[in-house]
């Protein structure tokens, strides 16, 4: 048995195979989906009083959200002006603040430089009196010595 296989009869044959491979694809996801509806169905069917529930009180929560959304904007509406008054006192306080911590930083320097000049000062003058004690030291050496000198010179008459 001799049988003539032409190409289009190939192309045929590979459509045909692809269309069953598609639907039986088709009917495992159609299989997929028809399990999902159901475990869908299940849960409704098992939360059906609390989902009545919450359908019932949508319209009472609606109002709810509203009413907060009102009274939100109209106390950020009474508010702005009170909060811009805020940021105004605080930038104003904080420009204060840095004024007198520049008054602070230049008196810190300048009390510094007083400390300063004030240690150069009681240096100098321990200086200054550390040279004339030994100026006065060495004048009672040197009157002692002419007291001695005068007293010798006397007592040799």
């Amino acid at each position: 048995m001799d049988a003539i296989l032409t190409v289009q009869d190939l192309f045929t044959l590979i459509l045909f195979l692809l269309g069953i491979g598609a639907l039986i694809y088709l009917v495992l996801v159609l299989s997929k989906i028809n399990k999902l509806v159901g475990y869908v169905k299940d849960m409704a069917d098992a939360n059906s009083k609390e989902i009545d529930t919450t359908i019932k009180q949508l319209p009472e929560i609606s109002k709810n959200v509203n009413a907060i959304t009102k009274e939100t904007k109209e106390a950020i509406e009474t508010l702005r002006p009170d909060i811009s008054e805020v940021v105004h006192n605080v930038n104003s306080i904080t420009d204060k603040v840095e004024g007198i911590t520049s008054v602070i930083n230049d008196t810190t320097h300048k009390v510094g430089d007083t400390v300063d000049i004030v240690s150069d000062s009681i240096s100098e003058t321990a200086e200054t009196l550390q040279l004339n004690a030994r100026n006065i030291t060495e004048y009672i050496a040197i009157i002692r010595e002419i007291i001695e000198t005068i007293r010798n010179y006397l007592q040799k008459k």
